[in-house]
């Protein structure tokens, strides 16, 4: 929540937010742009099984059911950058978020 809540002042234009998976670095950076400010880049540790992905969501969806699993670790499970995201938290209440992404444009 912490990295979201960073970029999250430049997101509030078009609300999208980017998630890059590093398999390699093992790193989730949360990034959002702002075209008339700048933008915003936050690095978090992660454990990463697959391949590396960019994928992009709505912030305020992607928060508002972030805080609700009100969990320090949580699972990301997903298949492909256009299909839905399962967030659901390590360990404490068995609750499961779905999200669907936005689509990035090249």
């Amino acid at each position: 929540m912490s990295g979201l809540e960073l970029v999250a002042v430049l997101a509030q234009k078009n609300n999208l937010v980017k998630f890059s998976l590093s398999n390699d670095l093992g790193e989730l950076t949360v990034s959002a742009d702002a075209q008339d400010i700048g933008n915003a880049k936050q690095s978090l540790p992660a454990e990463i099984i697959g391949e590396d992905i960019e994928i992009a969501f709505n912030i305020k969806y992607l928060m508002d059911g972030l805080k609700a699993l009100s969990a320090p670790e949580i699972k990301m499970q997903l298949n492909e950058g256009h299909q839905p995201v399962i967030f659901s938290p390590l360990g404490g209440l068995d609750m499961t978020y779905l999200v669907m992404p936005v689509q990035l444009r090249s």
